[in-house]
């Protein structure tokens, strides 16, 4: 016996089609994310640096906490 399959509608056949170029979106986007949290990070530190040059520990662990927010964001994105 023939089994009848439903045809699919033109949207769905487009998203299908347009899978593969994805992932290079979601890279330029996380290109983007990188960019922008670099830029925050110099921020962040150059200021508390600029406040109290003397805290090296302080701001040791700031930036050491931006290095950990990067690799949360990367595992995430895998």
């Amino acid at each position: 016996m023939k089994t009848l399959t439903p045809k699919q509608p033109a949207s769905e056949q487009n998203e299908k089609r347009l899978q593969p170029t994805q992932p290079s979106n979601s890279k330029l986007k996380s290109r983007k994310t990188r960019k922008w949290l670099k830029f925050v990070e110099f921020g962040v530190v150059g200021c508390a640096t600029w406040l109290n040059p003397n805290a090296g520990f302080l701001i040791f662990l700031l930036k050491l906490c931006f290095q950990i927010l990067e690799l949360l964001q990367d595992e995430r994105e895998r």
